[in-house]
């Protein structure tokens, strides 16, 4: 069977799932509802699908997939008892699913696809980079947690339906503690609207199960300022973060946030190799969070407003040791 990814997007923007025992999973998609038990054995899981026939498709199998991997980070790999034929096969040569593969495929997350701009470069205040893509709108990653039961998303933000929001969010004693940006809503719809003027930076909105809880930049390292405190790389990244919600703060909800924004970075654009932070040097929690992450510590390094600590993931870490899945 032919592998579309149009058609799997619109499968899986539905899909849901639950571990109803160490072997036994339900899953939810839109092609209905199927339970599947799992046969684990050096860290292979074999999936079977039982309560009926399942749909010879790609699409199913991939969700189940993702299913069986999304809590665990000792599988590496995926197969499926009597529906190896159905995989897709320009990611499956051997029968299986690697799941550091499936977890780097976009179209399981992003309900938006382009293809990355060719690398015409230009200069800005000084530095050659490559010409950066255009602006999305919308939702730009989704995904399921399952400890939580509920999506994530992260979506483009928008002057008019987030300024409320991100003026409440920026006046908090917390945030502002971190951001130093309290001030008034003229004030706050100017830097909205400046971030999404700005080609090197994209503000999003993330939500669980769509109620807004934070504001995060993702941002082109190379334009930005910290490109010259290390030897940045066209295509690495760095982001910034203002949980808003006090009740979305702490850690069973960062289990959430930190792996999935890491993840849309690494999926936007599959020349990413690096993710790069700045956070305060003095922000032990924050670095204990990022540590806990997979971020290497770099070096410190003084900006004209605070002493920072340059933290470091590669791709190669994030995917090999199955980051998407939380520190236990």
């Amino acid at each position: 069977m032919d592998f579309d990814a149009a058609k799997q997007r619109r499968a899986l923007q539905s899909r849901s799932y639950i571990r109803l025992a160490p072997n036994l999973v339900h899953l939810k998609t839109a092609h209905g509802q199927h339970e599947a038990a799992l046969e684990i054995e050096a860290s292979v899981a074999t999936v079977t699908f039982y309560h009926g026939e399942p749909p010879q498709s790609a699409e199913l199998l991939m969700a189940a997939a993702e299913a069986v991997t999304a809590e665990d980070r000792s599988l590496k790999s995926v197969a499926f008892e009597g529906h190896q034929a159905s995989l897709p096969r320009h990611i499956s040569s051997t029968g299986k699913l690697d799941s550091a593969i499936l977890w780097q495929w976009p179209s399981l997350w992003l309900p938006q696809l382009s293809y990355p701009l060719p690398p015409v470069r230009e200069m800005t205040a000084g530095r050659y980079h490559p010409r950066r893509p255009a602006k999305p709108k919308g939702t730009v990653y989704q995904r399921f947690i399952p400890w939580l039961e509920r999506d994530i998303t992260f979506r483009v933000a928008d002057p008019e339906t987030d300024l409320a929001a991100f003026h409440r969010w920026m006046n908090d004693e917390q945030v502002n503690t971190i951001w130093e940006d309290a001030g008034s809503l003229d004030k706050h719809r100017e830097i909205l609207e400046e971030r999404l003027a700005n080609p090197h930076v994209l503000p999003l909105i993330g939500s669980f199960a769509d109620i807004p809880f934070g504001y995060f930049e993702v941002y082109w390292a190379k334009e930005n300022r910290l490109g010259p405190f290390y030897d940045a790389d066209d295509y690495d990244r760095g982001w910034h973060v203002a949980i808003g919600e006090p009740d979305y703060r702490g850690k069973k909800w960062i289990s959430a946030w930190l792996p999935s924004l890491m993840h849309f970075i690494f999926l936007d654009d599959p020349r990413t190799q690096r993710i790069v932070g700045e956070p305060r040097a003095s922000h032990e929690q924050q670095i204990r969070n990022l540590d806990r992450s997979g971020f290497a510590k770099i070096k410190h390094f003084d900006f004209p407003h605070k002493r920072a600590l340059l933290v470091m993931l590669t791709r190669e870490r994030f995917f090999g040791d199955h980051l998407w899945v939380p520190a236990s």
